[in-house]
């Protein structure tokens, strides 16, 4: 009985590890929105950085110490509902304001213009 337990967590954690390292459990590097005025490419690993894993800064919904949750779109949709604010509206919030907030502060930020981070496909 012990030696079947003992191979069954030697293979379990054989596993786990292997999913691990090819990166299983790995956030996507790069989201990218397809906005109508054009797509934003937004790197999460970076702002995760920049934020030094203060996840609520920009989720706000989660408490602190998580790391899964709702998404945005979860709340925020196409047109304004009740107290939420429409998703459009709530990415420029959030976004475009913590950039500016941070540009404020005299220190290096992201972009705050609407075709700084908004890329129109190029035309044909």
């Amino acid at each position: 009985m012990s030696k079947r337990l003992m191979s069954m967590g030697v293979l379990v954690g054989f596993l786990v590890s292997l999913l691990l390292v090819t990166g299983a459990f790995a956030q996507k590097e790069q989201i990218i929105f397809d906005a109508s005025y054009g797509k934003v490419t937004f790197t999460h690993k970076k702002h995760a950085d920049a934020l030094k894993g203060d996840c609520v800064k920009c989720h706000h919904t989660w408490k602190k110490g998580e790391t899964t949750g709702k998404k945005c779109e979860e709340c925020h949709k196409e047109k304004a509902e009740g107290k939420a604010l429409s998703i459009k509206d709530a990415y420029h919030k959030d976004c475009q304001g913590c950039h500016n907030e941070v540009k404020k502060a005299n220190k290096p930020t992201g972009p705050t213009a609407c075709t700084q981070c908004h890329v129109k496909a190029a035309k044909k």
